[in-house]
């Protein structure tokens, strides 16, 4: 037996489903003398009617019956095999931004909301200052981002704020009676901002001890005893000791960090499941 043109089963199985030669081959985009020839064809290749012909209708015959589950998974199978030999898709890319003020402790949570949301984008976290993230957001190189600021940004949503808290190493507090050494972030961090402007309110005598380049950084050096430290209540790692708390006269709150979400709109769904998360958190 001759091969069988998939042109012929495809304009067979269409008068199956139509009903009429001349519907058929609107389905299959040919002419209907086109779709008669490919059922001509098929039958003298198999040696066989599959469709009786009347002037008023068309109805497959039993070899026709026999036939035409064998065409439509031929039809299956070379879809099936021009698929195998596509080139596979790329996952979409969720490039999200986080400061790295934001929940340091639950990072691994943060994750887990965001790939609950995924549905199959891989996720590309970059942990960096809030600074550095308005400026990928304003060149369109992240998608979502949690930035600080010490001013309200018009094209974010107000995500959380929490208390500033000066902290220090415990067996490190300084005297009371000499200029404060200080560990902070460099120019551009909002919490570097908020903190020499509240010492500058009060008057309290300090000075700049060592400029870091990221929050971790900084809260090792006041580990290490360099200095005493500003920061929000979700980054204040366990074993630092809260000024603020065990003497509120020289180290009240120097205010309130604010938290905002920038968010692309297809990633809106995202932006609502991380908005829905931190509300939930104390």
């Amino acid at each position: 037996m001759n091969h069988l043109d998939p042109l012929w089963l495809h304009s067979f199985t269409a008068i199956v489903d139509a009903g009429a030669v001349a519907r058929a081959a609107q389905r299959v985009h040919r002419t209907p003398s086109a779709v008669s020839t490919h059922l001509r064809q098929l039958e003298a290749v198999l040696g066989a009617q599959l469709i009786e012909r009347t002037t008023r209708s068309m109805r497959l015959t039993a070899e026709g019956e026999r036939f035409l589950p064998y065409a439509r998974r031929l039809l299956e199978l070379q879809d099936a095999a021009r698929e195998a030999l596509r080139p596979a898709r790329e996952a979409p890319v969720w490039r999200v931004g986080a400061s790295e003020y934001f929940m340091p402790a639950r990072l691994a949570e943060m994750l887990s909301v965001f790939e609950r949301e995924a549905d199959g984008a891989r996720l590309e976290l970059l942990w960096a200052s809030s600074a550095q993230l308005q400026r990928l957001w304003a060149a369109g190189e992240v998608d979502l981002a949690v930035v600080t600021s010490a001013v309200p940004l018009r094209e974010a949503r107000l995500l959380r704020r929490e208390p500033l808290a000066w902290v220090a190493a415990p067996g490190h507090v300084p005297a009371a009676d000499r200029p404060t050494p200080l560990v902070l972030l460099g120019p551009e961090c909002p919490v570097r901002e908020i903190a020499l402007a509240a010492l500058a309110r009060t008057g309290h005598p300090h000075h700049v001890r060592l400029s870091c380049g990221g929050s971790q950084a900084a809260v090792a050096a006041v580990r290490a005893g360099w200095g005493v430290g500003c920061l929000n209540a979700s980054a204040i790692p366990a074993d630092l000791l809260r000024l603020a708390r065990d003497d509120p006269r020289r180290w009240a709150s120097p205010g309130r960090l604010a938290f905002y979400l920038l968010a692309k709109p297809a990633m809106g769904p995202a932006a609502k499941a991380l908005a829905d998360w931190s509300a939930s958190l104390h």
